[in-house]
C-alpha cells in the first residue's frame, strides 16, 4: 500500500480567505473528538508520521474541507480549512481556494458529494482494529486493489454512496486501516464511527 499524505489528483487552488468560524463550528468539534480518539491525527510509528484522516462538509459553494497536513495538530483553527468549489474526478482535478491547500482524498468527499445530494458531511479516518474486523461488522469495502487518492478511488466510493442507507461507514479496501463515514448529519455520521469503534474495543 502507498504511503498516506501524497496528493493525486491536479489541484487548482487560489489563495483565499479563512472561512467564517461559524462554518466550521461542526467541524471543529467533531475533529477534537476523532483527533481525541487517535481517529485523526499523526503518529511517529505509522505511516512515517504524516497525518492521517480529514473532515469536510457540504456548503452552497461547494465543501469545506480540513486542509493537507493538519492532523497532528492538536486543535485546528479557520485558517486549516479550505474550500473546494469544483472537481472532475473522471479528470483527476479539483478546484479549491482559501489559506492551504485540500486534504490528499479530497477527491474522495468530493464523489460521496456527488453521489448523493443527500450527503452533507464526510469523516475520514485510520483505525487498524476497526478495518480490519470491517468484514465480521458487515461492512461493506472498496476493493483492495484500488489505490486510494485515485479517480478509481473515487468512483468506488461513489459506487456505495449512491446505494448504502446514510449514514454509513465504509472500509477503504486499498488503504491501510483507512475508513470513510458519511452522511446527511456531523451527529449521525459521528455516531456511526464512535458506535463501531466502541463494538470492535470493548
Amino acid at each position: 500500500m502507498e504511503q498516506e499524505g501524497v496528493r493525486k489528483f491536479t489541484l487548482d487552488w487560489e489563495h483565499g480567505p479563512a472561512p467564517a468560524l461559524r462554518a466550521i463550528e461542526q467541524l471543529t468539534y467533531w475533529r477534537d473528538i476523532l483527533h481525541g480518539h487517535g481517529l485523526v491525527g499523526a503518529d511517529p510509528a505509522r505511516y512515517g508520521g504524516i497525518g492521517f484522516g480529514n473532515l469536510s462538509c457540504r456548503t452552497a459553494r461547494g465543501f469545506l474541507i480540513t486542509g493537507s497536513q493538519t492532523g497532528a495538530l492538536p486543535r485546528l483553527e479557520a485558517a486549516h480549512f479550505c474550500l473546494v468549489r469544483a472537481w472532475d474526478i473522471p479528470g483527476n482535478r479539483l478546484q479549491a481556494e482559501g489559506p492551504i491547500a485540500p486534504s490528499s482524498e479530497a477527491l474522495t468527499h468530493a464523489a460521496c458529494y456527488a453521489a448523493n445530494p443527500a450527503i452533507h458531511w464526510v469523516f475520514h479516518i485510520h483505525n487498524p482494529e476497526l478495518w480490519h474486523a470491517a468484514p465480521s461488522l458487515g461492512l461493506a469495502s472498496t476493493d483492495p486493489a484500488i489505490a486510494y487518492g485515485t479517480p478509481a478511488m473515487a468512483e468506488a466510493l461513489a459506487a456505495l454512496a449512491g446505494r448504502l442507507p446514510l449514514p454509513f461507514l465504509v472500509r477503504m479496501g486499498g488503504h491501510e486501516d483507512g475508513l470513510i463515514a458519511a452522511g446527511p448529519t456531523a451527529e449521525g455520521t459521528g455516531a456511526i464511527l464512535l458506535q463501531r469503534l466502541t463494538q470492535v474495543l470493548a
